[in-house]
Order: structure tokens, then sequence, then C-alpha cells
């Protein structure tokens, strides 16, 4: 989630930060099917730099649209979530920058959203005409998500010179972004502890997606069965076996939580060392941990943003690497 402000006076709200896809866009009022948990109440007019899009814009060329007078685009996403609305421009303001004209965006009247969080809208990073980072003309871009356990903070977005990297030199990691399409990454393994697991080598196809936008890691089944079988043999609990969309799960003696070793991604030139917090979902309350990842069903991998938690990612578009390094999100 990020924090931002739309329109003429500025009315601020929260958005989702997707760099698996490139519409921004926003709820706008009156709505016909809206977010359930958005607070934003935003209508263009009664902003004064608020303008509808005309059919000849060439950013509405690059939507799936019908257009009489305006822009009317539908967007969908891979989760099956999907916005319908008017292209349009309007003066953009994110944290405690300087108002930012005519941004290109998605005003949404119609919008079904499949997310926990109370979000207003979406802010799509990916490498299209369409998203932030392109419109802006920034060749990199970072964000730094907050621990999903940490309700008061919100993730920090950094565009262009203050996307860099301040961690140590020695924390820092750097792979390829390997295809232009989106942001795939070669994946070569997965460890949990000091065990690499025997995954057949074709498993991955040698990309997987980063998507901020994806809540858990996603991984073919004869990938994410082996990190099962691992997790069964290192948890010293008893199953739970009643827990629906999470598999394994594990059964807490008491309120005490067990450490569980490090998972590592090796991606091509740099590992990413995942602390037990960034794949096992626990609740003490009903005294049940499970592991944060979910089998695929088609044949694409997504490293999603539970894993990415406070972690600084900065994705150099323009020199095709992503770097990162353990951080303190809220200390950016």
């Amino acid at each position: 989630m990020m924090d931002l402000a739309v329109g003429t006076p500025a009315l601020p709200f929260s958005a989702i930060m997707d760099t698996g896809s490139n519409l921004v866009w926003a709820q706008c009022q009156p709505c016909v099917e809206c977010l359930p948990h958005s607070a934003l109440q935003y209508d263009p007019s009664n902003s004064s730099t608020y303008s509808a899009s005309p059919c000849t814009d060439s950013y509405c060329k690059a939507l799936p649209s019908t257009c009489t007078t305006a822009c009317e685009y539908h967007y969908d996403y891979m989760d099956s979530s999907w916005t319908d609305g008017v292209l349009s421009t309007e003066t953009f303001t994110f944290g405690s920058g300087d108002p930012i004209p005519n941004v290109t965006f998605g005003c949404g009247y119609n919008n079904s959203f499949n997310t926990p969080f109370y979000a207003s809208g979406l802010v799509g990073l990916g490498p299209g005409s369409l998203s932030l980072v392109s419109q802006l003309g920034f060749g990199k871009f970072s964000y730094c998500l907050t621990s999903v356990d940490d309700l008061s903070s919100t993730g920090t977005l950094l565009l262009g010179s203050f996307a860099d990297l301040k961690e140590p030199t020695s924390a820092i990691r750097s792979t390829p972004l390997v295809a232009d399409s989106f942001y795939f990454l070669d994946l070569r393994g997965i460890s949990v502890g000091a065990t690499l697991l025997p995954i057949p080598s074709d498993t991955f196809a040698n990309k997987i997606l980063i998507d901020s936008g994806t809540t858990f890691t996603v991984l073919p089944p004869a990938a994410l069965d082996l990190v099962k079988q691992e997790l069964r043999s290192v948890v010293d609990l008893p199953p739970a076996n009643d827990i629906p969309w999470f598999d394994p799960c594990f059964r807490l003696k008491s309120s005490e939580v067990p450490q569980l070793p490090d998972m590592t991604f090796h991606f091509s030139g740099a590992d990413m060392v995942l602390p037990m917090r960034n794949y096992m979902l626990v609740d003490t309350e009903a005294g049940v941990m499970c592991l944060a990842m979910n089998p695929s069903s088609v044949p694409m991998s997504i490293f999603g943003n539970f894993q990415q938690q406070d972690m600084h990612i900065l994705y150099d578009v323009a020199g095709k690497s992503l770097s990162f390094a353990p951080a303190q999100c809220d200390k950016l």
C-alpha cells in the first residue's frame, strides 16, 4: 500500500503498488460497483484539474476500450479482478512531493478488486506505456513494504534519483531482469536452511515474475510440493488439516512460536534470504501457522509481496537489473 492524493483540491487515499500491471486508477464517484473498504470520495466534477481523455489519445489506444466522446476502458487482472471507467488526466501528489499535473489514470466507476486492504485504487508500476514510471519517464524506482503485522505504516515508493538503495553495500544483492514484458527474474532454486531442494532444473523455465500486487508467492506444484515436504520434516508440530486455502499448516502447542530456518530463493547472481516471518503465516490466537505460498494453476511462477516484507527493492528498468537489501521500511 502507498499513500497519495488525487485532484485539486487534493484528496488523500491509499492504493496498491502493483509491478504486475500498468494502469493507474482510482475509484471515482458516483461508483456503480464500489470497492468495499474504500474511503475515497473523489468526484471528478469537483476537481479543477480533471479532464476526460479523448478517443484520439494515444494512451486510449493502449487499452481495451470503447469510444464515443470519451475513452471508456475495461482492464482485467490475473486474479479476475477488474476495473471499468473513463481514461482521464488529473493532478496527483505522491507523499510530500510537489503535485504532478496531467497524469493519465483510470477514473473507475465500476470496480471489483480482490484485496483485504483499505485500498481506493491501484498504481501500476509495470514497464508498459500507461504505468506511472513510464509516464513520468523514470528509468528506475524502488519500494519497501512494511511487515503485514505493522498496520500503522504504509509502504514507501521512491522514484528516479530518490530510488537508490541506501543500505550497506555488503547487504545489497543484484540480479538481471530477464524479460521486457514484465519484471521476470531468473530463479535457479530454493533452499530451506542448508538443504537445497531437488527441484528439476526446468520447473521454473528460468523465470519468476516479481509482483508487488500479488500477496503470496505462487509456485508450480513440482516445486511447491518439495517445499512442503521439507517443512514437514523440520517442523516438530502436529498438522492442522482443517485450515482452508493453506497447506501445510501446523498446530502450535502454546503461544510460543518455534523458530524455523531461513528459506532462500536462489536468483541468478543473488540469493534472497527469507526469515520465517516472510514465508509462514502465524496466528497465535488460533494456534496455527501455515506456509504462505500457493500452487500455480497456470505455467507461471510469481514472487509475491508477503515474501518481500522488510526488503528495499530497486528496479533499474533502464539497466535491466533488480537489486535488494533487508531494510526497516518505516525508516526510509
